[in-house]
């Protein structure tokens, strides 16, 4: 019996966790607020990554031994509902999707979170299919990711002038100012004598 190879963790068909969306506030966002792009069997969502995903960041209290994603690298998370079919046919339909996404990168639009739902039909589906559906969107998936690109930095700066019209100014640390009288603890009081 041969011995079994090991595998290459670093190879060019790697999935590396910063690569992926994975968490299900991420999945929500992206949904509410992605730009869509629809085929036959799947609709592509686009959306702006959150700053820490931008910078190919790794979520607090995991451990990553794969080298850091670059910055301009896409991110992808898939959904598969029981619309597409059976365990079998989802899983297969997601590996599919996955195998695309590692093999054929120039599809994809670069700096960007894509999360594709997959649709009635997309169980049944080869690997020539996908991308023959995908390659018919391309231009249109690299004018949503630059719609949602451009449009992050916007929304940020009015969530952050948002923030700060809505907050009451601090005072300074070093003001004293006139106390209340009914204060009890009150250091001026005259009754506390």
């Amino acid at each position: 019996m041969a011995p079994a190879q090991p595998r290459s963790s670093a190879s060019s068909s790697s999935f590396p966790r910063e690569r992926r969306i994975r968490r299900r506030a991420e999945f929500v966002r992206i949904q509410n607020g992605g730009h869509r792009v629809s085929t036959r069997h799947l609709l592509f969502l686009v959306a702006a990554p959150t700053e820490g995903a931008a910078h190919g960041g790794v979520p607090r209290g995991t451990k990553s031994a794969a080298a850091p994603v670059p910055s301009r690298a896409p991110r992808l998370g898939l959904v598969a509902s029981r619309k597409v079919g059976g365990a079998v046919a989802r899983n297969r339909a997601k590996r599919l999707l996955r195998e695309a996404f590692r093999r054929f990168p120039e599809l994809f639009p670069e700096r960007v979170d894509i999360v594709v739902i997959l649709r009635t039909g997309a169980g049944s589906l080869g690997l020539d299919d996908v991308l023959a559906e995908l390659r018919g969107v391309v231009p249109v998936l690299r004018r949503r990711a630059k719609e949602a690109l451009t449009a992050a930095p916007r929304a940020r700066t009015e969530v952050m002038a948002e923030r700060s019209a809505s907050d009451p100014p601090a005072p300074a640390p070093d003001q004293t100012g006139p106390t209340d009288p009914t204060d009890p603890t009150d250091p001026t009081d005259p009754t506390d004598s």
